[in-house]
């Protein structure tokens, strides 16, 4: 029985079902153990860092315009809502006698400038005291302020528009007695029209006059801009700074008090695009994106360039970069890896 036994052990391993596998070479088992992940190869851009900010539309001035003097209002020459031109006439006031008074001032000045000239000659001949020939004078320059004072009622009584810009709020009808001070309409300047804003600490120093300014308004309509103000001191308890953002206007259509944003971009430099999914944390917290160079995993914080609604662009890489897409949540910064290149 046991020559059997033996027998039949003999012919198996003969057979090679019973002969052991040959151990993995070193090599082999090495490469079991390096992870693979895949990776998108991406080319720096170069790209503009933005700044995000938000304000509302403000006009350049606002006037209240009103009477300089007291009188009736015959004409109203321009509706509520339309645009004038500045110089443009407005409103005329009832002008009365003052037309009569004037041309009647006129007259006493020159009886007055003769009464002048002929005490000036009688002095110089000593047939008249000085003092005559100073009263002379003071009657002339007396005569010649009354039809200033008549001219600058006359013109006083025709409103004008000191600048260019819309009339809102009418406030007097043909026919009113308005006293001076009295307000006719207000007059809004929307060219350039206005955005105010609060730019954080950290974007001050890269900001500087004429910044080009994308500016959306809530419509979704985009116009371009320019800054033209930035404070020197920041706002108390905020540590922001106000800047000031001009968008020319010249047919006064854009209105005030309308929200927008503003996309402030400065400082070009390059960067890669990628998705928000890719990026991971490193063991202290840090937000960044994993990489592979030289078939070594490099951890990378985000340098934050532009935000988009299809990804972000990040700043701080150096020519061709291998972005890990697949896998980095299963290896860490010194790993060894093997990488599989995903097309674009």
């Amino acid at each position: 029985m046991a020559i059997l036994i033996s027998l039949v052990l003999v012919a198996w391993m003969a057979s090679g079902q019973g002969t052991e596998s040959k151990p993995e070479s070193k090599k082999e088992s090495e490469e079991q153990k390096i992870p693979k992940v895949e990776v998108t190869r991406l080319q720096p851009e170069q790209i503009t860092r933005a700044v995000q900010l938000y304000g509302r539309t403000e006009p350049e001035r606002v006037l209240q315009l009103s009477s300089e003097i007291e009188g009736r209002v015959e004409k109203i020459l321009v509706d509520e809502g339309s645009v004038v031109e500045k110089g443009q006439v407005i409103i005329e006031l009832a002008l009365e006698d003052k037309k009569e008074q004037l041309q009647y001032a006129e007259t006493i000045v020159k009886q007055r400038k003769l009464e002048y000239l002929g005490a000036q000659k009688l002095a110089k001949e000593g047939l008249q005291y000085e003092s005559k020939l100073v009263e002379a004078q003071a009657a002339w320059e007396s005569a010649k302020a009354t039809v200033k004072f008549y001219q600058t009622m006359i013109e006083k009584s025709i409103i004008r528009a000191p600048f260019a810009g819309v009339l809102n709020d009418r406030q007097v009808e043909v026919g009113n007695f308005v006293r001076k001070g009295d307000v006719f309409f207000q007059l809004v300047d929307l060219d350039p029209l206005l955005v105010h804003a609060d730019i954080t600490e950290k974007h001050i120093a890269s900001l500087t006059e004429d910044n080009e300014v994308k500016v959306t308004l809530v419509d979704g309509s985009v116009v371009e801009g320019s800054i033209r103000y930035i404070a020197s001191l920041s706002t108390a308890g905020t540590n922001t700074f106000p800047i000031e953002v001009a968008i020319a206007n010249p047919n006064q259509k854009m209105k005030a008090g309308i929200s927008t944003e503003l996309d402030i971009q400065y400082n070009p430099e390059y960067a890669i695009k990628v998705s928000p999914a890719v990026m991971a944390l490193d063991k202290d917290g840090n937000l960044g994106v994993k990489t592979v160079k030289n078939d070594v995993v490099v951890f990378t914080p985000i340098d934050l360039i532009k935000a988009e609604n299809d990804g972000v662009w990040l700043g701080g890489f150096e020519g061709e970069t291998d972005v890990i897409t697949l896998g980095q949540g299963f290896v860490r910064p010194g790993d060894k890896v093997i990488t599989q290149v995903k097309s674009l």
